[in-house]
């Protein structure tokens, strides 16, 4: 059973999306995935990783200092490159509250869309916007209906 992650500081929450590095696969991704689990939980933060083969989109939040810094980190991962912030909001509730960074990989070339994603971007407490940008980046190379 996950904790929720409540704070009585304002939140901060990123989405942003980037270029993975050529070659890597799964196993890195799953690797990486581990890594930023730990270090959300270790520092408060909550939200959503996906990879489609090609790029990263992840939403971040928590405290602004702590998605700051982690930020800085991510910034200077060499496993991708070319981040974008896609939003930025202060939301009154998190979004991903219980998620201490879920991932899911989903390469284009293996077509392999489904899963519990819809249900976590279903949530009550995900904001529109992130719903959108989420099914957005997921459909690229599946198509809808994967979704």
């Amino acid at each position: 059973m996950r904790k929720f992650c409540v704070s009585p500081r304002p939140i901060t929450s990123l989405i942003f999306v980037s270029t993975v590095k050529p070659g890597m696969d799964q196993q890195d991704f799953l690797a990486i995935t581990n890594v930023t689990r730990r270090n959300s939980e270790r520092f408060g933060l909550t939200g959503l990783l996906v990879c489609n083969g090609f790029n990263f989109m992840q939403c971040i939040e928590g405290e602004r200092a702590a998605v700051k810094d982690r930020m800085y980190h991510i910034i200077q991962d060499e496993r991708h490159s070319g981040i974008i912030i896609v939003h930025h909001s202060e939301p009154e509730i998190r979004q991903f509250a219980n998620i201490y960074m879920d991932r899911r990989y989903f390469p284009a070339e293996e077509n392999s869309g489904a899963s519990d994603l819809p249900k976590i971007l279903a949530m009550a407490t995900v904001a529109d916007v992130t719903r959108t940008m989420f099914q957005s980046f997921l459909s690229l190379g599946f198509g809808a209906a994967n979704l």
